[in-house]
C-alpha cells in the first residue's frame, strides 16, 4: 500500500512538472510570435526595442535595422509560421551563460517559400522572455 501511494505520488509530480513545462513553452512561444509579428510588418526598430540586452548590446539599432532588412525583405511577406523545436540552454556560443530557449520555426513566405527561423529567447530578472537572437536559414 505504502509503495503504490509513493507511486501515485510520484506520477502526480512528474505530471505536474511535465504541465509546467508545456506551460513555459506555450509561455516562451506566445513571446516569441509576438516579437516575430513586429518583424512581419517591419516594424524593425519596434522589434529591436522589444529585444532583450543580449541583442541590444551586441548591435546598435542602426546595425539591427540594416541587417534585418537585409535578411527579410527579398522573402517577401510571411504566409505561415509552424513551431518545429523547442529546447533549454545554459550556455550558448556568442551569449553569456544564463537560461535560454531556443525555438525554431517552419515558416513560408510570399517569394522565398518555405525558411527556417531560429528565435532565441533569454529569461529576464522579471521571468519574461525576451528574444536574444534571431537567425533565418
Amino acid at each position: 500500500m505504502k509503495t503504490q501511494f509513493v507511486a501515485l505520488l510520484l506520477l502526480f509530480l512528474c505530471a505536474g512538472m511535465v504541465h509546467a513545462a508545456e506551460d513555459l513553452v506555450e509561455r516562451v512561444e506566445n513571446s516569441a510570435r509576438s516579437w516575430l509579428e513586429l518583424v512581419d510588418q517591419e516594424r524593425y526598430s519596434d522589434s529591436w526595442s522589444a529585444s532583450s540586452s543580449q541583442l541590444t548590446q551586441n548591435k546598435t539599432e542602426l546595425e539591427w535595422l540594416e541587417s534585418i532588412k537585409v535578411v527579410r525583405t527579398p522573402l517577401g511577406a510571411m504566409v505561415n509560421r509552424y513551431i518545429a523545436t523547442a529546447a533549454q540552454a545554459e550556455s550558448l556560443s556568442g551569449l553569456p551563460d544564463g537560461e535560454y530557449i531556443v525555438l525554431q520555426f517552419y515558416t513560408t513566405f510570399v517569394v522565398k517559400g518555405l525558411a527556417m527561423e531560429t528565435i532565441t529567447l533569454a529569461k529576464q530578472p522579471d521571468d519574461s522572455w525576451l528574444v536574444a537572437d534571431y537567425e533565418i536559414k
